[in-house]
């Protein structure tokens, strides 16, 4: 006779009903990525049309593609780490460095649009050239990180 699951989950130890919960709050963090997956997509779609329709040239229209593109890797990144963690039982930091890297290049494009459209003077141009600049020193930055964390560790010296 089958025992139902409400029983047999009473008489787990804690230890496995803690390894539970966390598989259940993975899969409803990956039901809510796809989720927003789908909202970018739809997204893009609506401000295309919204930027054509509303005088927006091709610029602003390529503005928004790049943009929603950048936000659609980075939640792939993010699904990919996902299930890196629940396959290998091991969080990585590469994952997380693309992400950031991918995030730097999509505040990038967004000031630099913001620059482009229209004269920015006093601080609001300092502040915009300020960011340019730290966000100019972050790429470097994490790519140096993204190299070193990819390069093969010596193996330590055997002791005899």
């Amino acid at each position: 006779m089958d025992v139902p699951f409400r029983i047999r989950y009473r008489h787990l130890p804690p230890g496995e009903r803690l390894i539970s919960f966390e598989l259940a709050l993975y899969a409803a963090v990956g039901v809510l990525l796809a989720v927003a997956a789908t909202f970018i997509l739809v997204g893009t779609v609506s401000g295309i049309v919204h930027a054509l329709m509303n005088g927006g040239g091709a610029v602003d229209a390529g503005v928004i593609v790049l943009d929603r593109i950048l936000l659609a890797l980075i939640v792939a990144e993010l699904a990919y780490t996902l299930r890196f963690v629940v396959r290998t039982h091991e969080i990585a930091v590469e994952p997380f460095l693309y992400i950031g890297l991918i995030a730097v290049v999509r505040r990038i494009l967004i000031v630099t649009a913001q620059l482009e459209r229209g004269p920015h003077v006093g601080s609001a141009a300092t502040n915009i050239l300020l960011e340019l600049g730290v966000l100019g020193l972050l790429v470097p930055s994490l790519a140096i990180a993204v190299h070193l964390v990819k390069r093969p560790r010596p193996e330590p010296l055997a002791t005899a």
